[in-house]
């Protein structure tokens, strides 16, 4: 993780050097011209022409005539939005008209649905479609990173800017709420996987997203929160091609919570001592405290972070048969020291056609190394005092000693000891998928998919042991770690996938049927395993064989069966009117025998308007009415939810003598009657196409109605299953407690063109607006409290986020902050409702008037989900030159600032150097108490909330296609500089206003959460 960048920069000046090889000069050519019209003979302006293989090229003028230098036998390629290209080879003629035909292929294109294809103009579901060019815009190593805002009604928020964390992705809103139950459905190349699978951005050839229900519904068990469907890179027919990229660049970080320097601090803390008749002693015990600034955060980050990425692919194959190999490696550090991630991962798919048999197969194999930062970190760091030696600065006192001449060296050594752990995780994936299909009759198939992955993981976590001694020698037992402690985690997980298909495709005249049967049949496995030892023969021997005293061992295995079947008939009449019902029935065996199966329907249907005899208008070149409606389901809970479980680890002493006898008990409780989740979709939408379709919109307007919410139920205190430093283990269960709704319009435009003078240009523009309301909760009005925006404080914190009828699901419910004690008549008034209070403290609305501040006074004040999103795109070419500008605006979502919070709680926020003092009496900072839990801290305030509105500029590339005269071996070399997150505008004064936690009760909570850090990139391209 802590490589250097000398290996990619070495790489670069050499590639940088083939570049310039590869520039030669132009050779003598002549001058050809001629005309360009459509096929009915109008002249088109603004046809691009190229010749083939190099940058030169021209446009056509307003009467459609073109001039060039070429030479003999130079291919010329016209291009023009709306037309098929063409290529013309040159002879001796001096003299050319070409007519172009219309280019149909935007409603020709193919789109996956679910077990199949269909053309876009047939489509009657809301299906959003990313392709390669599109992806690979971004380099990132996360697919969602890389669709951001591209498709309306999809939601992409950073989880963490951690290297490797995958983004929270939802479509349509938030899907469920049970914990980790919101993600989408992957399927990869056919075969579903348990979450997201991480596949390199460079090995995906197209995602296909499933938004409505309808269709959805084919993959009913798990289709509630959308599917996304992807499709890896394939091989072409020909001549084997070979790509190669890479690129390398650095990150950083743009913002933080800005702190109190040495001078700062020593004054807050004389001011604070004196209110409470103290005297400080920070000279007592740091005599050399003015020696000292230091910026302890700054310490932990680690600036200018390097990221590189390679990436080569060889495609090719005969008339039957096509392959592609694709192996990629990614490299991050973190931008937090003790943090990075790499990954190595080849892919290799096949395809075999032999008269009416076809067979693909792709195999995937990756492996993933992460190094996690310590936990708390930036708490840890925020919460040391200025005046203190820096991490680097302590001196050693011995073997696995340190010298720590601080007054709290138990708080120092949080941070100091937790910088010496070693948290290494590894995994390695499998993802096998085989297609065999065989035409029996005319239109009659059978369709065999085996699938099968598997992800295997490990985590070796080793303290060390970390002795601490004060500046006289003393020994400090309380802020050492005596004995060093290594844990190893292992999970291993496998999915196989079976399933058998009948497809009937048949046309009578213009009646067009295709029918879909499917039995389908899947296995998912996992074995969990946690050991570990105390005591080591040294810091040196971290294995598992050199413990002196054993931890405890504990395991836990989990099977989920699920079947099913599905039938399913699309047809069009003339491709005019469309229509597409499916029916599957679903068993899952996380539900027990009485509630296990259900079934699920989807029913749409789509009306070509453009292609209506009465409908001819010229201007428009595609008009599509659609609307759906269908159930889909949710079985994604906990394992063994249904059933009582008997567990081990409650030992008690027996008899005279104690002897210890093992105890297994039942510790949580269970609903038997626990059932499917299920979510009713309903979808209106418009396609419309203007001027040969450079000009496409595309809106949508749903409604999704959640049902029988799956929860998890808080259970009372007297029912024995509240247990210390447990919260949310056992004293929960889950069961079916609610309804849910989200309603939103989707809007999306694209326009592409080109200029007289060659200039191409696309723009496009995405708009999302979704409401989410929690509708019922089976009498509870408000409660499933969670989102503690501090994490080191343990579980006093407050609870910001609940769950409440008739608002947004994780809304903020908070007591409302009313300013400052500044006056005795203030605080004569406010000590009838806070004895305690004190001039300087906050004061809060007592809202229902019960003359306490409570849970009770809490109000609604917002919620981390966005009232809407919108995205836009710029995508220019112009001789050989490319850009492309990505924006992302995310509007009126609140975040809590818990990084600032905790600042606050620590006596260490720049803000408190201006904290009320009776020298400053007019401030509307609250005094600092010393304590992380006075009322003047508390997380119940909204004091610490702000708007998370924020503009931010996602991608800025520009890219240069160097011209080649001689492409027998390179035929395509492209550098380019890419800016990565580069200005954000915002008036949130946290790290980062992107805070996508777990999507739900921390969505819009920023607990210190690891940023999201700006890249810039420098990279290459070659095709051979």
């Amino acid at each position: 993780m802590k490589q250097k960048l000398k290996l990619w920069r070495n790489k670069f000046l050499l590639v940088c050097s083939f570049l310039l090889l590869t520039i030669t000069n132009a050779y003598a050519q002549n001058t050809v011209g001629g005309a360009v019209v459509d096929e009915n003979g109008i002249p088109l302006p603004g046809v691009a022409i190229v010749i083939k293989g190099t940058t030169v090229g021209t446009v056509t003028d307003f009467d459609g005539e073109f001039s060039i230098e070429a030479s003999s036998g130079n291919a010329l390629i016209f291009t023009f939005l709306g037309y098929q290209t063409q290529e013309v080879v040159i002879t001796d003629q001096k003299r050319y008209k070409i007519s172009l035909q219309e280019d149909l292929q935007s409603l020709e294109e193919v789109v996956v649905v679910g077990y199949g294809t269909q053309k876009k103009k047939e489509v009657t579901g809301a299906v959003g479609l990313v392709d390669s060019e599109i992806i690979a815009k971004a380099p990132v190593a996360d697919l969602g990173e890389s669709i951001q805002g591209q498709i309306a009604g999809v939601n992409v928020q950073s989880s963490s800017g951690r290297p490797g964390e995958a983004a929270n992705i939802q479509i349509r809103g938030l899907g469920s709420l049970t914990s980790g139950g919101a993600e989408p459905l992957y399927v990869v190349d056919g075969v579903p996987f348990q979450s997201n699978p991480n596949i390199p951005t460079e090995q995906i050839e197209k995602v296909d997203i499933l938004k409505d229900g309808a269709a959805a519904a084919v993959y009913g068990t798990r289709a509630s929160n959308g599917v996304i469907l992807i499709t890896t890179k394939k091989g072409t027919k020909g001549n084997f091609s070979v790509n190669f990229s890479t690129y390398g660049g650095v990150q950083n970080i743009t913002s933080g919570t800005p702190l109190m320097n040495t001078n700062q601090q020593l004054y807050a803390e004389e001011v604070t001592l004196e209110a409470l008749g103290r005297d400080p002693l920070v000279f007592f015990f740091n005599p050399d405290a003015l020696d000292y600034d230091t910026d302890f955060v700054g310490d932990v980050q680690k600036n200018n972070a390097g990221i590189q990425n390679y990436n080569l692919g060889i495609s090719g194959g005969t008339e039957n048969l096509t392959l592609n190999l694709s192996t990629n490696y990614f490299n991050q550090d973190g931008v937090l020291i003790n943090s990075g991630f790499d990954r190595l991962s080849t892919r290799l798919t096949g395809e075999f056609t032999k008269g009416k048999f076809k067979a693909f197969a792709s195999i995937g194999l990756t492996n993933e190394s992460r190094e996690q930062e310590p936990w708390a970190l930036y708490e840890n760091s925020i919460a040391q005092r200025p005046w203190q030696p820096s991490i680097n600065q302590l001196k050693s006192n011995g073997e696995n000693s340190v010298e720590i001449p601080v007054r709290n060296a138990i708080l120092y050594s949080y941070l100091s000891r937790e910088l010496q752990n070693e948290d290494d995780r590894v995994s390695n994936s499998t993802n096998v998928a085989v297609n065999l299909q065989y035409e029996f009759l005319d239109g009659l198939s059978y369709q065999l998919n085996l699938g099968r992955n598997t992800w295997d993981y490990r985590r070796k976590f080793f303290r060390p042991q970390y002795l601490v001694y004060d500046y006289q020698g003393d020994y400090n037992p309380t802020a050492s770690r005596e004995d060093a402690i290594l844990n190893e985690d292992f999970t291993f997980t496998e999915r196989r996938v079976i399933e058998n298909l009948i497809k009937y495709n048949k046309s009578f005249g213009n009646h067009n049927f295709n029918l879909l049967g499917v039995l389908s049949y899947e296995n998912f496995e996992s074995k969990q395993l946690s050991t570990g030892v105390i005591g080591l023969l040294s810091n040196d021997t971290k294995v598992l064989g050199a413990g002196t005293e054993a931890i405890k061992p504990s395991s836990f295995d989990y099977v989920n069966n699920l079947s099913g079947k599905l039938v399913r008939l699309q047809y069009n009449y003339d491709e005019r009117y469309l229509f597409s019902a499916s029916y599957r029935r679903d068993g899952s065996s996380n539900f027990g025998e009485a509630y296990r199966y259900g079934d699920f329907i989807g029913i749409s249907a789509g009306w070509n308007i453009s292609e209506e005899d009465f409908f001819k208008v010229d201007a428009i070149s595609n008009l599509k009415l659609r609307a759906s409606w269908a159930e889909v389901g949710n079985q994604n809970i906990p394992p063994y939810s249904y059933a009582g479980q008997i567990e081990s680890g409650v030992n008690y002493l027996f008899g005279p003598n104690e002897a210890m006898g093992s105890g297994a008990i039942q510790r949580r409780f269970a609903d038997p009657n626990i059932k499917w989740e299920t979510t009713i979709s309903k979808n209106i939408g418009l396609d419309l196409g203007l001027f040969k379709n450079r000009l496409t919109f595309t809106a949508d307007f749903y409604e999704i109605n959640k049902e029988d919410m799956l929860l998890a139920e808080r259970i009372a205190p007297s029912s024995g299953t509240w247990h210390p430093r447990a919260a949310g283990v056992y004293d929960v269960r889950v069961t079916n407690a609610g309804d849910m709704v989200n309603r939103g319009v989707e809007l999306a435009m694209t326009y592409k063109g080109v200029t007289s003078g060659g200039l191409s240009y696309s723009l496009a523009g995405t708009f999302t607006k979704n409401k989410n309301e929690v509708t019922n909760l089976n009498g509870v009005e408000r409660g499933y409290g969670n989102g503690r925006p501090i994490v080191s404080l343990g579980e006093n914190i407050d609870y910001t986020t609940f769950l409440a009828t008739g608002y947004e699901a994780g809304s903020f419910f908070l007591v409302q902050h009313d300013g400052i004690i500044k006056t005795q008549d203030q605080l004569d008034e406010y000590k009838k409702i806070d004895p305690s209070a004190q001039l300087g403290d906050a004061m809060y609305i007592d809202e229902d008037g019960n003359g306490v501040i409570n849970d009770n006074d809490r109000v609604y004040s917002g919620s981390g989900q966005a009232d809407f999103e919108a995205g836009f795109n710029l995508n220019l070419e112009y001789k050989g030159f490319d850009f492309y500008a990505q924006t992302y605006y995310s509007h009126g979502a609140e975040i809590f600032n818990g990084a600032r919070l905790f600042g606050y709680s620590q006596g260490r926020h720049e803000e408190q150097y201006y904290m009320w003092t009776p020298q400053n009496p007019t401030s509307d900072v609250a005094t600092f108490r010393q304590s992380a839990y006075h009322n003047n801290v508390r997380a119940r305030s909204d004091y610490f909330l702000e708007d998370g509105t924020y503009l931010r500029i996602r991608n800025l590339t520009l890219g240069y296609t160097i011209p080649l005269v001689d492409n027998s071996v390179l035929n395509r070399a492209r550098i380019y500089f890419t800016a990565m997150n580069p200005f954000t505008f915002t008036n949130y004064t946290g790290y980062d206003p992107e805070i996508g936690g777990d999507g739900l009760f921390t969505r819009g909570v920023d607990r210190g959460n690891y940023p999201v850090a700006r890249r810039f990139i420098l990279g290459v391209q070659f095709n051979f």
